[in-house]
């Protein structure tokens, strides 16, 4: 290994999982350095997003698992390094990271496993006695400015009926550091499974029910919110098509805006090719009975390797692969999967942050080989702590 170039060598990095570099800094001072810098991390990150190498999914329910989806062979558990109550509330994944909705959020990377607990921001109460306040939280990268954004919306609802009054709206950026008010929102957002999650080109997605559906036929209309920006557009729906009697939601797969529809009919769903053009919808899918029990809820999540199939989440009980060819399905089997779960797809990154002058100790996940890590580390364990203070929670555009 002496005699091979550092550029190779670096190469050769760039292409492993987190949890082997983690490893891998106690190799030697050069290799902790390699793997701790900024430069090393975007590399590690546009790498893998480019291969599409590195992914997981995330399960939550009962406990929180990751899948890797290269193999797809068995469940993991993962241990937060600190608590939160619930582990069935965490947002979307952006460039590995991760906000754990507890109050205050976390920042979260679950495979480097830095974190950071955001400021304290208090929730309004509501105005009026017959009304309570909901709150969703939504992540997001402005990567011309390179920020992490999280929006926070406080929605005030009718106690009786839960029919939305009004929405009241926070954003914390990591530049900052600080969280401020902002323009409210001016639709409700999803009201069950907190489906937030769609983000994709530097904005927020949501379905909003069409105040004036009575008039032009339509139900829905599809609404976001740009996290660079700051504002919200309208983002036009496929052409022809009529979501009444059916209970839709959003996605992203393949880098693409998708609109599932679940009737009791079966469900379809049509992905937009290229973004913000409404011509380029196309419908990817149709899965009928007795494929598919009558009423189950569907969500799509990754291509095969070769693109020939879709990896769907049915119903939060089961993962199975569709061939768009044969239009055929095959249940996966993995040893260990929860009886229910709710799953994200995520990117193992080195993205992460350190608080000036500290370094989180990450906690070793076995004891034995303890004493010889923390020997090995010893000769340069100053050095490590300077290139953790130094490393900043930003990442360049890719």
């Amino acid at each position: 290994m002496a005699n091979l170039p550092l550029e190779i060598v670096v190469d050769i990095l760039c292409r492993l999982p987190v949890k082997s570099l983690k490893r891998f800094r106690a190799v030697s001072r050069w290799w902790c350095l390699q793997i701790d810098s900024q430069d090393f991390a975007k590399l590690h990150l546009r790498r893998s997003l480019v291969s599409n190498s590195n992914r997981n999914l995330i399960l939550g329910g009962l406990a929180l698992y990751s899948i890797d989806l290269g193999s797809l062979d068995k469940v993991h558990i993962i241990k937060p390094p600190f608590y939160y109550k619930s582990v069935d509330s965490i947002t979307n994944s952006c460039n590995g990271l991760v906000v754990v909705m507890s109050d205050p959020p976390v920042l979260w990377n679950p495979f480097s496993r830095y974190y950071k607990v955001l400021p304290d921001n208090a929730i309004d109460r509501p105005a009026f006695e017959d009304s309570y306040c909901k709150v969703a939280y939504g992540f997001g990268y402005d990567s011309v400015n390179d920020v992490y954004k999280v929006v926070r919306v406080e929605e005030v609802r009718n106690s009786m009926t839960h029919v939305w009054m009004y929405s009241k709206a926070r954003i914390y950026s990591t530049k900052a550091n600080s969280w401020k008010v902002i323009e409210n929102f001016p639709y409700p957002l999803p009201f069950l499974r907190g489906n937030w999650r769609v983000h994709l080109n530097g904005a927020l997605h949501t379905l909003v029910e069409k105040l004036e559906h009575l008039r032009s036929g339509e139900f829905v209309k599809i609404m976001a919110f740009n996290v660079k920006t700051e504002k919200h557009f309208e983002v036009m729906m496929p052409q022809g098509i009529r979501f009444r009697g059916v209970n839709a939601s959003l996605d992203v797969l393949g880098g693409s805006l998708c609109i599932v529809s679940a009737s009791t009919s079966g469900v379809g769903i049509w992905a937009m090719k290229e973004y913000g053009v409404k011509e380029s919808w196309t419908k990817l899918l149709s899965i009928k009975p007795p494929l598919i029990e009558r009423g189950d809820f569907v969500k799509p999540l990754v291509y095969s390797g070769d693109l020939e199939k879709i990896l769907l989440n049915f119903d939060d009980k089961d993962l199975v692969w569709y061939d768009l060819k044969k239009k055929t399905i095959e249940n996966v089997s993995i040893d260990g999967m929860p009886f229910m779960f709710y799953a994200e797809v995520c990117v193992e990154s080195l993205v992460g942050f350190a608080v000036p002058g500290q370094v989180k100790k990450l906690p070793t996940e076995k004891k034995k080989g303890k004493k010889c890590l923390n020997k090995r580390l010893m000769t340069f364990s100053s050095e490590t702590i300077v290139v953790h203070s130094i490393v900043p929670f930003t990442l360049s555009p890719i």
